[in-house]
Formats: C-alpha cells, sequence, structure tokens
C-alpha cells in the first residue's frame, strides 16, 4: 500500500544517494592515477584547475538553490498577486533565464571591450562568487523583513538578477579556462571534471535543504545566511589565491 511505496522510495533515494559519491570516488581515483604521471608545467596546470574545481561546487551549491530554498521563498514569502490576479510562484523559475538571455551577449561584450584589462580566469571566478553572496545576502534580509506577511516580488527578481551575472561570470570562464589549462590530452577529460563539479554542487544543494526545515520565516533567513557566508567567504579566499595562480600559468590566464 502507500507505506510499502513510501518505504520503497525511501530506499531508492538512499541507493542513489550513496550511488553518487561512491561514482565520483572512483573517478576521482582514475583521475589521480593519470595525473600521477604528468610533466611538472602540466601538474601544475592541473592542479589550478582543480583549486577552481573546488570553488565552482561552491558556486553551483549556492545557485541551485534556485529549485529548493528560493522557490519556497516564492511560494511562502512572496507576493503573488498583481492587480488582483494571482499567479503561481513557479513562474519565478523562468527569471533566471530572461536574465541570462538579456544580458549574456552584453557580460560577453565588456569582456571584449576591456581586452587586456578585463580580470584574469580566477578573477572572473570571485566576481561571480561575491554576486552570488550578495544575492543571498539581499535575500537573507528579505526573509527576515517578511515576519508573518509576504514581500514584494522584487526581492527575488533582484537575487535572480545577480545570481545570473555571478553565473555569467563563471560558468562560460570555467570551461575556456579548463580548455586552456588542460593538456593536450586530458581536455576532454578535465571538461568532464568541469561538469562534475556542477553534479556535485547540485547535489549538496539537494542534501542542504535540511538547513531551510520548519515552516517559519526563521529557518529561510538562517539558511539564506548560511550560504551568504560561505560563499562570500570563498570570494575572499579565491581572492588572495589568484595572484599565486596567475604566477604557476601566466600563458593561460
Amino acid at each position: 500500500g502507500a507505506a510499502g511505496l513510501a518505504i520503497g522510495l525511501i530506499y531508492g533515494e538512499a541507493r542513489i544517494s550513496a550511488l553518487f559519491p561512491t561514482v565520483v570516488g572512483f573517478f576521482f581515483g582514475y583521475l589521480i592515477g593519470i595525473i600521477r604521471h604528468l610533466k611538472s608545467e602540466e601538474f601544475r596546470r592541473v592542479i589550478v584547475i582543480f583549486i577552481l574545481f573546488v570553488f565552482s561546487i561552491l558556486f553551483w551549491m549556492t545557485y541551485e538553490q534556485a529549485g529548493s530554498s528560493l522557490t519556497l521563498f516564492a511560494d511562502r514569502l512572496t507576493r503573488t498577486t498583481i492587480f488582483g490576479w494571482t499567479y503561481p510562484s513557479s513562474w519565478f523559475q523562468s527569471v533566471p533565464a530572461l536574465f541570462v538571455i538579456i544580458f549574456a551577449s552584453i557580460i560577453g561584450a565588456v569582456w571584449l571591450k576591456l581586452g587586456d584589462r578585463q580580470p584574469s580566469s580566477p578573477g572572473k571566478f570571485t566576481i561571480g562568487l561575491f554576486f552570488a553572496g550578495i544575492a543571498f545576502v539581499v535575500i537573507a534580509l528579505a526573509a527576515n523583513l517578511a515576519g508573518s506577511g509576504r514581500v514584494s516580488p522584487m526581492w527575488l527578481v533582484v537575487v535572480y538578477f545577480l545570481e545570473s551575472i555571478g553565473e555569467l561570470c563563471l560558468s562560460p570562464v570555467g570551461l575556456s579556462t579548463v580548455t586552456k589549462l588542460s593538456p593536450g590530452r586530458m581536455v576532454g577529460l578535465m571538461l568532464g571534471v568541469w561538469f562534475l563539479s556542477i553534479s556535485i554542487g547540485s547535489f549538496i544543494a539537494g542534501l542542504a535543504t535540511g538547513l531551510f526545515a520548519g515552516n517559519d520565516n526563521a529557518a529561510l533567513t538562517r539558511g539564506f545566511g548560511i550560504f551568504a557566508g560561505i560563499t562570500l567567504v570563498a570570494a575572499i579566499i579565491l581572492a588572495v589565491l589568484t595572484p599565486p595562480m596567475k604566477r604557476i600559468t601566466p600563458r593561460a590566464q
């Protein structure tokens, strides 16, 4: 009956949760076996990729809250009525896509305009993390202000705008950087590592939904604050690491 179905779903979810880390572990074991035989310069380049890999996980862990905690915020604490007409809170999910479409070419044009004066690849990663962190500062403030009522939808629109700018600074640059840094015979494999960082970030984002447990806005405020803190600290750390990373791989920055 229903109880059996519930147990089956829980059991299936547990198997999937265990399978993902296992596959990731085997993949990294294989990767380490290959890296051991790299030349000194190639090894340094791969190390830089792995540093960016860690920060990419932290970014996507935050960004992918759009499908969980930010949707809870939209449903619980955001006004979804305009001129007496009520629209589904799920419609907010289309906002990030619209911002990406609108601003992708603009961000690209900014980098072209700056030319040699544009930030390095790690610098762009730092900017992306900073925007994601500020987005969660904004949403934590909005959740705190909500009280027992609902706030303007513009709070969520601003959050999605900041996150989208962060994604446009980090995501395309990540693919380009991995391509430039990877040893020629490992480009495909290292691109797989980049996409793995997105998967791991999304996986952690799903596990982190426990931070938002509870039906009050205090749980959301606390969870948003934690994500804001983690992401902003990560941006600061990466900013500190950027100069030595540029010295290690000057031609690929």
